[in-house]
């Protein structure tokens, strides 16, 4: 084939240069079209990923609170029992045998579930724990502010205290 300077040229180069540059637009815009499909799977897998995130920290919140709900479900139940455990240490000292293996039962089932005596004898007086009802005089500064004398046990259910112990204390007059 002759063009019109009357050179030869094949009659496929032109078509051939069309079809190059046609093709190597067509891979520009594939490859713009895979760097924003990219760009968006990125966005997406960031996305999944932070709803996976925040639902397994909403079950361990909700897992939380399940077990802090039941830590104090029971907590009206045994407020209502503290009073049986007192009438059952009232009672011990008169030797029922039987009466002494229900309480040590029944104290049993209680401490199973969270329930903590504290009888503090000898102990720091602290107002958090211990409800002072009353002081005795002491000749020994190192028994100033001690509790000297647990009138009523306290008891803690689950590291909250339900009823404080009710106390004496020494105070020192030096």
């Amino acid at each position: 084939m002759k063009n019109e300077d009357n050179e030869i040229v094949p009659e496929d180069l032109d078509d051939s240069i069309i079809t190059e540059e046609h093709a190597g637009d067509q891979v520009k815009k594939l490859k713009e079209k895979l760097k924003i499909a990219e760009e968006k799977a990125k966005e997406y897998l960031d996305g999944w990923q932070r709803a996976q995130a925040d639902f397994i920290n909403l079950r361990k919140r909700d897992e939380e609170a399940r077990l802090e709900f039941l830590k104090f479900a029971n907590a009206d139940l045994v407020l209502q029992l503290v009073p049986v455990l007192d009438s059952f240490e009232l009672s011990l000292p008169h030797g029922n045998k039987e009466l002494e293996a229900i309480y040590r039962q029944l104290l049993s089932i209680l401490k199973s579930n969270g329930l903590e005596e504290n009888s503090p004898k000898d102990e720091s007086f602290d107002p958090r724990k211990h409800e002072s009802i009353g002081t005795v005089p002491v000749e020994n500064k190192d028994d100033d502010h001690k509790v000297l004398e647990v009138i009523q046990k306290g008891y803690i259910l689950s590291g909250k205290i339900i009823r404080p112990a009710k106390v004496k204390i020494g105070e020192y007059h030096g």
